[in-house]
């Protein structure tokens, strides 16, 4: 086994902890991005029956929380189904 000096440690035990953080948060990150898909969905669903499987597609494609957030709030006020899928059309694709 190669010698590691002190200071070659703590820049691994660093650098495996920032690793470590960092995937905590990715993973917040896309937990927050699947409840909110699931939520302006459960809404939709609740309030107008089945979801049509192209509304679906782009809600699932959609990774801005901050257009889900919307897209929720819109799934609850709007009054129909395709007043909500007209502000849909409005709003560009999610970059993947």
């Amino acid at each position: 086994m190669p010698y590691i000096s002190s200071a070659e440690r703590i820049g691994i035990e660093k650098g495996l902890q920032e690793g470590r953080q960092e995937g905590l948060e990715e993973g917040l990150h896309q937990g927050l991005q699947t409840g909110a898909r699931e939520a302006v969905l459960e809404v939709l669903e609740a309030r107008f029956g089945a979801v049509p499987q192209e509304i679906q597609e782009i809600i699932s494609a959609q990774s801005d929380l901050s257009i889900l957030r919307r897209w929720h709030r819109q799934a609850i006020t709007h009054a129909t189904l395709a007043a909500f899928q007209d502000t849909l059309e409005d709003e560009p694709p999610s970059p993947r």
